[in-house]
């Protein structure tokens, strides 16, 4: 399901990416986070340019994700450990400190709510998504690949504040397999993990940015995360503003100081 890249020494700390994206978005991580930590930089297939994976079932990417992820982890030996994850990736995590709890030592959910489609309709269940995440699977797959690029483009333009990132971002999109990306879209759009907060033991800590270009007011972007991380029985919400959705390469001294403040935690 994925491959692993790692760099440093010491205490483990496992990074995930999001939907369509690549471990490029944690180059900073190592530098950042300093001696004594050995990072781990999860590539999920099908996207940034690995071809996908022969398992993969439509629907049903999230779960097999965290569960070999777990496996992962577990084979290193060294107990629980530091987690964090972006977007996509977020829910993964989520996923696996839920169901896994003797791999995480404590977790860090990037800019993403506990049920995605809230930030679509603040009253959005699950069940009333599944017509629009469909819809929305097919149309990513059948674009053709001109307007697909379009969209891709005018879309990473919202999700980063720098030109060469989004520039960056767009190629991560490009080079993502098509059909892995829409499907795990349409999962993404119909997971709600809210009513699952209250399982996870490990403390988790939930970044997310605001930025004045977007969609929410400061007021708004506190309620949607408050009320979805509500079950949660530990950790901190960090807002980070003045960032978009790579809220790690927008403000990457903020964030990153935010990292290395919850592992000494």
């Amino acid at each position: 399901h994925f491959t692993a890249a790692t760099d440093g020494r010491g205490r483990d700390v496992v990074f995930v990416h999001g939907l369509a994206a690549s471990p490029e978005c944690w180059e900073e991580a190592g530098d950042r986070l300093g001696t004594g930590f050995r990072s781990h930089y999860i590539h999920m297939r099908g996207f940034a340019g690995l071809p996908p994976s022969g398992f993969r079932q439509p629907g049903n990417f999230l779960k097999p994700v965290a569960d070999a992820l777990a496996g992962y982890i577990r084979t290193l030996k060294a107990g629980p450990v530091a987690v964090v994850g972006h977007s996509m990736g977020g829910l993964v995590t989520l996923i696996l400190a839920r169901d896994h709890p003797d791999v995480v030592d404590r977790l860090i959910v990037v800019d993403v709510p506990a049920f995605f489609s809230v930030l679509i309709n603040p009253f959005a269940s699950a069940s009333a998504m599944g017509h629009l995440a469909e819809h929305s699977r097919r149309n990513y797959f059948e674009k053709s690949v001109k307007a697909l690029e379009e969209d891709l483009r005018r879309s990473s333009d919202k999700l980063v504040t720098d030109p060469e990132d989004a520039m960056r971002v767009l190629r991560w999109g490009l080079e993502s397999d098509r059909a892995t990306t829409a499907d795990v879209m349409a999962e993404v759009m119909v997971t709600d993990l809210r009513p699952d907060m209250s399982r996870i033991q490990a403390p988790v800590d939930v970044i997310y940015a605001w930025d004045k270009s977007g969609h929410s007011t400061k007021v708004g972007l506190e309620q949607v995360y408050g009320s979805s991380y509500a079950g949660l029985s530990q950790g901190r919400r960090l807002r980070i503003d003045h960032a978009r959705h790579y809220v790690m390469l927008d403000q990457p001294d903020i964030f990153y100081h935010s990292v290395r403040d919850w592992l000494a935690r």
